[in-house]
């Protein structure tokens, strides 16, 4: 999937994404009447792969329902963050996908290029599919 995609799946759900200046994230999906958005703060994300990542990030709140409100509790958030980013992964990275690629011997460089994700998102990815199901190969 690419950013094109995100948006895609984002318009097709009647998300509008906006270009909105966050003083401490890069983007966030809130709901007001009844009508969905991800304000995205294109000042902070540095390439296209970056917007990919952080918008399967909300989206995964959306399609998850794990949407939070500023002052909720640690806990919670963390809950909803964890969701959030695991849909994100089973987008991005599918499992079996990964595992096929790893069988075909591709290193974390050449995965994330492959996933056309940054090589920390691939390691991050990689470390919660190993801790959720454990060895991929």
């Amino acid at each position: 999937m690419n950013t094109i995609d995100m948006y895609k799946i984002a318009e097709n759900e009647h998300i509008e994404v906006l270009n909105y200046k966050w003083t401490n994230t890069k983007a966030r999906i809130f709901e007001l009447n009844n009508n969905y958005y991800i304000g995205l703060d294109n000042n902070q994300i540095d390439s296209n792969i970056e917007e990919k990542e952080v918008l399967a990030e909300e989206l995964g709140h959306y399609y998850t329902n794990t949407l939070y409100f500023l002052d909720s509790d640690k806990i919670l958030k963390d809950k909803c963050e964890y969701r959030a980013m695991k849909w994100a992964y089973f987008v991005l990275v599918p499992l079996q996908k990964l595992k096929e690629k790893i069988k075909q011997g591709l290193n974390l460089y050449d995965l994330a290029d492959y996933f056309d994700v940054d090589c920390k998102y691939m390691n991050d990815c990689i470390d919660f599919y190993t801790e959720k199901y454990g060895i991929l190969a």
